[in-house]
């Protein structure tokens, strides 16, 4: 019993770190998409880049700050567009988590499927929590330099 027991915890255990990893990396995908989109909006030709090395450091939980993926595109010069590019990956980071957490209370009868999208909430609203500090190379720096 104690044996199947473990085995039990181990798989839960498991389970929320698959959650956690693949909820993360949708963020950084669909965060990067929304800055894309915003700039084609622009014409501003972006582009993608994902640095693979970048997720395994972010995942590695260190201390250090590396970009895992960023989005590049023409600098028109109109600051009104840029800011509404740079807030457009949080703001993707928001809406995704509103949603996980609408489909939380949708299931929120104690089970497996809503604790896991319980997590999938927690993870997008971290996303954009995280993009709206004012730290050098997070976009609330950027937004915050725009609006000064």
């Amino acid at each position: 019993m104690i044996v199947k027991d473990m085995l039990k915890k181990s798989l839960y255990i498991l389970m929320c770190i698959f959650v956690f990893v693949n909820v993360f990396l949708l963020n950084v995908v669909l965060h990067e998409a929304g800055h894309y989109a915003a700039a084609v909006q622009y014409g501003l030709e972006p582009q993608i880049e994902f640095d693979i090395d970048g997720v395994r450091d972010a995942l590695s939980f260190s201390l250090k700050s590396k970009a895992i993926a960023s989005t590049s595109f023409i600098d028109n010069g109109n600051k009104e567009n840029l800011f509404v590019i740079v807030s457009m990956g949080p703001f993707v980071n928001l809406i995704l988590g509103l949603i996980f957490m609408t489909l939380f209370f949708v299931f929120r009868k104690k089970n497996f499927f809503a604790e896991m999208i319980l997590i999938a909430g927690i993870v997008s609203f971290g996303a954009f929590v995280m993009n709206i500090l004012p730290f050098e190379g997070i976009d609330g720096k950027v937004m915050l330099d725009i609006l000064k």
